[in-house]
């Protein structure tokens, strides 16, 4: 019977502490969300983030090493082309009015 009982009691602890982890990743989760709605409330778009993680997926690396590598591949001249001729594709395609600079 004791074995029973020991084993509940491990069981309880492990169920508290993944609790604790539920509660952990979905706080940060919340944190995230609001930090997006107040940008969102300020003009920037925030549904395309990308994170140290889509590098984690592919290499080996410190998270300061990912971050230089989004830094470069989000901030690189063929990158902003890109994203200023969709900006212009979609504008124009979606019959928005062209401001002439």
């Amino acid at each position: 019977m004791h074995k029973k009982i020991k084993i509940i009691k491990t069981m309880a602890k492990t169920e508290i502490k993944h609790n604790a982890i539920e509660n952990e990743v979905f706080d940060t989760w919340r944190k995230i969300e609001e930090a997006k709605t107040t940008l969102r409330n300020n003009g920037y778009f925030v549904d395309n983030l990308w994170s140290t993680e889509d590098v984690f997926r592919d290499f080996k690396c410190t998270e300061e090493e990912a971050q230089e590598v989004l830094e470069m591949a989000l901030t690189n001249e063929a990158t902003m082309e890109q994203i200023w001729f969709a900006i212009d594709f979609h504008g124009e395609d979606n019959k928005l009015t062209k401001i002439n600079k």
